[in-house]
C-alpha cells in the first residue's frame, strides 16, 4: 500500500487555563483524515500551549496509515487567554505632606493581584491626594494582563492631614480706651500663620484688657486647621495708657492766720478729677501764702495718672487777710505851746500796734489841743491794716499849761490874745510879748523892733552894731568913731587899698557914702598921669580893670579924684591894688 494518508486539518481556538497553559489533541485538528486502507493514526508537532503562545500557532497534524505511509496537514491553533486577573485590593492611610499632597502608585493598594499570563498593568483610579481628599476615599485598582483581559477592586484609601499649623506671631502695643479698656482680636497677633490644607479658625486665650494689664501682657494664638490640627504662638500685647487725666479744678478762699499765712492741700482745689485708669498724684505749683498774696492767685493744679500721664488746669486762689490789727495805746501828758497849741502824733500814742500783715495807717481822732482843752482829753486811736481790717483804741491825752501871765490879766500869755496889752491881737502882733502899738519892723522879718534882736537883720546883735538899722554885716567904720560907715552919713571914707582877686573879699574899691552922691564923679590915674578909670554916680563896684576894657590894672598905687557934685572941695589921694 503504497498510496498515503489523506491528512485533513482544521484551525481550532483553545483557551488558556487559569494555570496559563493549554492542551490539544490531534483529533481536535483532524477533519476527517482518511486513508484507503483503513485506520489511521493521528499526531501533532505540538500539543502544549503557554502563555507565550498566545494567539495563532501552526501545528502539523501528521496522519499516519496502517501501512506506514504518512502525511502531513497544518492547521491554526489560536491560544486565547480569556481568563481575567485576580485582583486583591488594600485599603491604606496615607497623609498630606505640607504642600497639602499625598501620592500612592498602584503597588500601595495591591495585596496580590495575580494572573494565569501575568499582569500588565496595574493602575489606580485615583493618584494624587490633596486636602479636599481629606478621610476615606473609594480608589479602583484595575488590572489588566497581556491579553486585555481586566479585572477591579475597590479599596478604601484613608487621606489623613497631622501637620499643625504653623503660627507666626507679632507683637503689638494697643492704648486703653477712656473707659480703661481695649479689647484686641486674634488677626492683630496674627503675623500670616499658615498650614497645609488651610486653617479654620484663629483664637487667643486672652482678648479683654483693662487698666490692671497696662505693660507687657503674654497672650497665646491658638490655630487650628480645617482638620482639626492646633498650634500655638506667643506674642507680647503691650498695654499702653495713653489718656491725660481730666483735670476738674474749683476755685477757693483761704484766710491768713495769725503768723500771715495760709496753706492749702491739693484736695482743695481738686473738684472730680478722673482718669480712665486711676490718679496717682495731685500737686500743685503754690501752696503756700503770706500777706504778699492778698487778692486773686492763680495756681496750677498738676495731676498725674498711674500710668504718668500728665493734665493741668488752673484755678483762682483767693487770698483773704480778715485778721484785724491789735492796737495798743498808751495815754500821754502834753504842754501847750507858746500859741496855746498842742500836739501829738501816732508815735505818741501808737505802743506797740501790730498787724499779721503789717498796718497800711494809723490814725488819731484828734491830732491837736486848745487852750479850751487842758485836761484830761480822750482820743481814739484807728488801726487799719492793709487789707482794710480796722481796730480801736482809746487813749487819755492830758493837756497842761506851763505858760507865764504876761499881762497878769488870768490868762496865760499862750492862751492871751493880746499878751502885751498894746491893744494888737497877738495873731497880727509882731513883738505880741513887748507892748509896740507902733509895729515899727525896720528890716521887715516880721519881728517888730522892740522885740527883735537884729533889727537889721544883717547878723550883728543890736548890742554890739555899730549901725543897729542899717545893714553892715562887716561893721565897718573908716573913722572908727563908734558908728558904723552905713549909717555915719558925715564923711565920704575913702578905701585905700582893695585886692581884685575873686575871692569875694574885698574884690571892689569902696568909698563909703559915695551912694548919698548920686551926681558924684570919681577919676584914677596912674603913676604916669594916665586916666585908667572913670565914673559917674559911682556905685563901688569898680574891680581894677582899665576903663572900657576888660584887661585888668597891674599891681600899683593909683591915683584918684573925687567929685562930689554938691559943690564941696575935691577929694583926692592914692590907694593901692594889689592881688
Amino acid at each position: 500500500d503504497l498510496i498515503a494518508p489523506t491528512a485533513i486539518s482544521q484551525n481550532i481556538t483553545v483557551q488558556l487555563g487559569i494555570n496559563g497553559q493549554v492542551a490539544i489533541t490531534p483529533a481536535q485538528i483532524n477533519n476527517g483524515s482518511f486513508d484507503n486502507c483503513g485506520a489511521v493514526t493521528l499526531a501533532l508537532d505540538v500539543t502544549d500551549f503557554t502563555c507565550e503562545n498566545v494567539g495563532p500557532n501552526t501545528v502539523t497534524l501528521t496522519v499516519t496509515d496502517v501501512n506506514g505511509n504518512v502525511s502531513t496537514a497544518t492547521a491554526i491553533v489560536t491560544v486565547q487567554d480569556v481568563t481575567a486577573p485576580m485582583v486583591i485590593g488594600q485599603s491604606i492611610t496615607i497623609y498630606l505632606d505640607a504642600s497639602g499632597v499625598a501620592l500612592i502608585n498602584s503597588a500601595d493598594i495591591n495585596n496580590g493581584s495575580f494572573d494565569n499570563c501575568g499582569i500588565v498593568t496595574l493602575d489606580a483610579s485615583i493618584r494624587n491626594f490633596t486636602c479636599a481628599n481629606v478621610g476615606p476615599n473609594d480608589v479602583i485598582l484595575t488590572a489588566v494582563d497581556a491579553s486585555g483581559n481586566s479585572s477591579t477592586a475597590t479599596v478604601v484609601v484613608t487621606v489623613v492631614d497631622i501637620l499643625a499649623p504653623t503660627v507666626i506671631t507679632q507683637n503689638i502695643s494697643v492704648q486703653l480706651d477712656a473707659n480703661g479698656q481695649t479689647t484686641i482680636t486674634p488677626a492683630q497677633i496674627n503675623n500670616g500663620s499658615t498650614d497645609n490644607c488651610g486653617i479654620a479658625s484663629y483664637a487667643l486665650d486672652a482678648t479683654d484688657f483693662t487698666c490692671a494689664n497696662v505693660g507687657a501682657n503674654t497672650v497665646t494664638l491658638t490655630v487650628t486647621d480645617v482638620n482639626g490640627n492646633v498650634s500655638t504662638g506667643t506674642a507680647v500685647v503691650t498695654v499702653q495708657d495713653l489718656i491725660a487725666p481730666t483735670v476738674a479744678t474749683q476755685d477757693a478762699t483761704v484766710q491768713l492766720d495769725a503768723n500771715g499765712n495760709a496753706t492749702i492741700t491739693p484736695a482743695q482745689i481738686n473738684n472730680g478729677s478722673t482718669d480712665n485708669c486711676s490718679i496717682a498724684t495731685f500737686a500743685l505749683d503754690v501752696t503756700a501764702f503770706t500777706c504778699e498774696n492778698v487778692g486773686p492767685n492763680t495756681v496750677t493744679l498738676t495731676v498725674t495718672d498711674a500710668n504718668g500721664n500728665v493734665s493741668a488746669g488752673t484755678a483762682i486762689v483767693t487770698v483773704q487777710d480778715v485778721t484785724a490789727p491789735t492796737a495798743i495805746t498808751q495815754d500821754v501828758t502834753v504842754s501847750l505851746d507858746e500859741f496855746g497849741m498842742a500836739y501829738i502824733t501816732v508815735s505818741d500814742i501808737n505802743n506797740g500796734s501790730f498787724d499779721n500783715c503789717g498796718i497800711a495807717s494809723v490814725t488819731l481822732s484828734q491830732e491837736s489841743f486848745e487852750c479850751t482843752q487842758t485836761g484830761e482829753n480822750f482820743v481814739t486811736m484807728t488801726v487799719t491794716d492793709s487789707s482794710g481790717n480796722v481796730s480801736q483804741m482809746e487813749a487819755v491825752i492830758n493837756v497842761i499849761n506851763t505858760f507865764g501871765d504876761n499881762d497878769g490879766d488870768g490868762f496865760p500869755d499862750n492862751c492871751d490874745d493880746d499878751d502885751d496889752n498894746d491893744g494888737i491881737l497877738d495873731a497880727d502882733d509882731n513883738c505880741p510879748l513887748t507892748a509896740n502899738p507902733d509895729q515899727i519892723d525896720t528890716d521887715g522879718d516880721g519881728l517888730g523892733d522892740a522885740c527883735d534882736p537884729d533889727i537889721d537883720n544883717d547878723g550883728v546883735l543890736n548890742e554890739n552894731d555899730n549901725c543897729p538899722y542899717l545893714y553892715n554885716p562887716g561893721q565897718e567904720d573908716i573913722d572908727k568913731d563908734g558908728i558904723g560907715d552905713a549909717c555915719d552919713q558925715v564923711d565920704v571914707n575913702i578905701s585905700q587899698a582893695f585886692t581884685p582877686n575873686g575871692d569875694g573879699i574885698n574884690d571892689t574899691w569902696v568909698i563909703i557914702n559915695i551912694k548919698n552922691y548920686p551926681n558924684s564923679t570919681v577919676r584914677v590915674f596912674n603913676r604916669w598921669g594916665a586916666e585908667v578909670f572913670k565914673a559917674k554916680g559911682y556905685q563901688n563896684d569898680w574891680n581894677g580893670h582899665y576903663k572900657d576894657s576888660s584887661n585888668t590894672l597891674p599891681e600899683s598905687s593909683y591915683y584918684y579924684q573925687i567929685d562930689l557934685g554938691d559943690g564941696t572941695q575935691m577929694k583926692d589921694g592914692w590907694f593901692y591894688l594889689t592881688r
